[in-house]
């Protein structure tokens, strides 16, 4: 066996390392920060409007910024949506909005950001990740003014106010039946109606509804498997107090979701002490068969709630049947 002489390696004093590793490390952090200061944001800012402008939207940003590395700020954010036949259009109003995105999840095909909002008096953050065929979000929300936004007109239909907090976590994959996630809420001092703006009414027409305290409204939610099963919806409110159970099959578009609820409301003698008018029209409701099929021992009115907001939703009046979720899942 031939033997193989070994050579030394030199020695490298670790301030020559550190000379030829620094070197390059050093000029990629200038390169980063000549790039984060020097990175044309107004024109980004009139890209975005621009952007919004040719989807129908319109878009007012009064400053756009970096927030750390890979995330901007923007400032006094307006976003006008076009009203639908016959409605004017809504306001959404931002007094500030910081968007940063995930730099890991630039390698896989599912994009992370992170949000925290300023709106309405309150504060939003959460996370979302958007995939090809997956979406997953996770969102806080605390001190938000409801009647601060006109957006849940759409909605409600119903003019609503009180502060709104709470958490959502909802995982929705391609199949909509494999979604999970939990929903908890409360609104509090919730009030419904203003006595000014005029509510389209089946059988009635526009009439315009006095303010009802609905006290203090907490929503609790689980979804399994597609299926958002109600634990606890109700308010104990001095006028109005409402309570329902059920489930509601999930759908895209969400609209499309069946409906299937058990729900209980009644309004206290004081409310329409205080609103003539509105009495006068709880009494002529009273005159029909539906009305007594659907009024309980203690005075409330109660209903099984089944189909879909994107077509037709079938009120059934069960008032003589205990109150408790339907035992049917939603189809």
């Amino acid at each position: 066996m031939v033997a193989i002489p070994w050579k030394k390696l030199p020695d490298v004093s670790w301030q020559n390392a550190l000379k030829w590793t620094g070197y390059p490390a050093f000029f990629m952090f200038c390169f980063v920060l000549f790039a984060y200061w020097t990175f044309p944001y107004e024109r980004l800012r009139d890209r975005l409007i621009e952007e919004a402008g040719e989807r129908g939207y319109e878009l007012e940003i009064i400053d756009l910024s970096p927030s750390r590395l890979s995330g901007v700020t923007l400032e006094g954010v307006r976003l006008v949506l076009p009203g639908k036949t016959g409605q004017p259009p809504v306001d959404v109003l931002f007094d500030e909005l910081t968007v940063r995105a995930s730099l890991f999840s630039a390698l896989s095909d599912t994009k992370w950001f992170s949000f925290d909002a300023e709106l309405a008096g309150g504060d939003v953050q959460g996370d979302v990740a958007i995939g090809e065929d997956n979406f997953a979000i996770e969102v806080e929300f605390s001190g938000i003014d409801l009647k601060q936004m006109p957006v849940l007109r759409r909605f409600t239909k119903i003019p609503v106010a009180g502060k709104l907090n709470g958490e959502i976590a909802l995982t929705m994959p391609s199949e909509v039946g494999e979604s999970n996630g939990s929903v908890d809420i409360t609104i509090e001092g919730m009030s419904i109606g203003d006595g000014e703006t005029k509510v389209e009414i089946p059988g009635w027409g526009g009439l315009t509804l006095d303010e009802a305290d609905a006290g203090n409204l907490e929503i609790q939610a689980t979804i399994e498997e597609g299926i958002a099963n109600i634990e606890r919806l109700e308010t104990d409110g001095k006028d109005l107090k409402l309570d329902v159970l059920g489930n509601v099959k999930l759908a895209r578009p969400m609209k499309r979701s069946q409906l299937n609820l058990m729900i209980k409301a009644k309004i206290e003698d004081g409310y329409k002490e205080r609103y003539p008018k509105m009495a006068t029209m709880f009494e002529l409701a009273s005159t029909g068969s539906d009305y007594e099929a659907a009024l309980t021992p203690d005075g409330a009115l109660q209903y099984k709630v089944t189909g879909s907001p994107a077509g037709r939703i079938r009120p059934q009046a069960v008032g003589k049947e205990p109150f408790k979720a339907p035992t049917k899942s939603a189809k």
